[in-house]
């Protein structure tokens, strides 16, 4: 099953949410792969950063690069169970090839960042991964700051949803806190134990991507194998 991760800026949400739901599927006992598209990424660093420091779950993190990015995500299904793709935020042609494999798109987004010019250019982009992946859900998660709680906001919120056929808002919220890193190849459902609220937003997350809830591994939230 292959899960692939956009947004409209070029902020950490996007790599959190991907970094979140590869730990969380990985836990449940599942073969994953954390792949990024482009040539260089941070999360590759943060891969290395996990594997160094033997934190479980243990996650194969990959980058497509540039090219044949159909054909390398084809060769990972065939490796993995499940593959997390951080698409990035820019139209590329290896982020439309990601939104084209995918199951479910996840879209995270912050309302005060919201523009008209954005909006259109990611539902364009969304609505081109939906015409030729009629199957795929498209799912919208808002991240909170303090300034969401305005009506305009969260009507902005909505209309940008509404202009990507299909697509729906996921009813749990992110709150900016949980964007934030616990130290080098680790994310918040790593540090359940100091932040549960934040690390239960991601839980109902993952339940809302892959419909169905977390099945609980014996393998520590921290630790060394």
């Amino acid at each position: 099953m292959i899960i692939a991760i956009v947004n409209q800026h070029a902020n950490a949400d996007r790599s959190i949410v991907a970094r979140n739901l590869a730990v969380l599927r990985a836990r449940s006992g599942r073969k994953v792969c954390l792949a990024m598209t482009g040539l260089w990424h941070g999360g590759y660093l943060w891969g290395e950063a996990r594997s160094a420091a033997r934190i479980r779950p243990w996650l194969d993190v990959r980058s497509l690069g540039t090219r044949a990015v159909a054909g390398k995500l084809a060769g990972l299904r065939r490796l993995f169970t499940d593959i997390v793709v951080d698409a990035g935020a820019r139209d590329t042609e290896e982020c439309r090839c990601a939104l084209a494999a995918a199951r479910v798109i996840v879209v995270p987004v912050r309302s005060g960042e919201i523009d008209l010019v954005g909006q259109y250019t990611l539902a364009r982009r969304l609505n081109a991964a939906r015409a030729v992946n009629p199957e795929v859900r498209i799912l919208f998660v808002a991240v909170c700051t303090a300034d969401d709680i305005e009506p305009g906001r969260q009507a902005s919120l909505l209309a940008h949803v509404q202009r990507v056929g299909t697509a729906r808002l996921a009813p749990v919220r992110l709150h900016e806190s949980g964007a934030y890193e616990y130290g080098e190849g680790r994310c918040v459902c790593d540090a359940e134990t100091c932040d549960p609220e934040l690390a239960e937003e991601m839980h109902t997350l993952y339940r809302e991507v892959y419909g169905q809830p977390l099945a609980r591994s014996r393998l520590p939230l921290l630790g060394v194998a």
